[in-house]
């Protein structure tokens, strides 16, 4: 099951708004990246779409997924978040095996996630069964809205 998805864009806030009105869902800021924006599908499972500024890539950070440049010979602003039927150190198993960058990371509180970096270029964010029920539970737009302060602004 696919969670969300990130793409890039020229207009995030344009593209985020018009994601969520084929969905009949709400678009809001993302925060976390300056000039980012979300689609929210307004589904049971939190689906939806990130929109990144198409100047900004995904790299590894030193403990979780962070923001630079893009360079389209570099890491991508591209990633996916996915359930996975496994535990937290079946994934780890894989993703060893693999040669994978892979670590278990919190999202602001809302849900946690294992970072696997494919060629340490691109991120998937898998999430275990109870992962999957923390960010099912997380991901509304009431509790984006509060989590961020985005519910106080006029």
């Amino acid at each position: 099951m696919l969670f969300h998805a990130s793409i890039p864009a020229r207009d995030p806030a344009r593209t985020a708004t018009a994601l969520a009105k084929l969905w009949q869902g709400e678009a809001l800021p993302f925060p976390p990246v300056p000039g980012a924006y979300l689609a929210f599908a307004g589904d049971e499972r939190g689906t939806q779409i990130e929109i990144y500024p198409a100047d900004i890539a995904l790299v590894p950070g030193p403990t979780e997924v962070a923001g630079t440049a893009a360079d389209p010979a570099q890491p991508t602003g591209v990633h996916l978040a996915i359930g996975v039927p496994h535990d937290i150190p079946r994934v780890l198993e894989i993703a060893g095996r693999m040669g994978w960058t892979a670590r278990v990371c919190n999202r602001g509180g809302l849900f946690d996630v294992i970072e696997l970096w494919i060629d340490d270029r691109l991120m998937i964010e898998a999430l275990t069964p109870a992962m999957q029920r923390a960010y099912r539970a997380s991901m509304t737009p009431a509790n984006w809205k509060r989590a961020f302060g985005l519910d106080t602004a006029a």
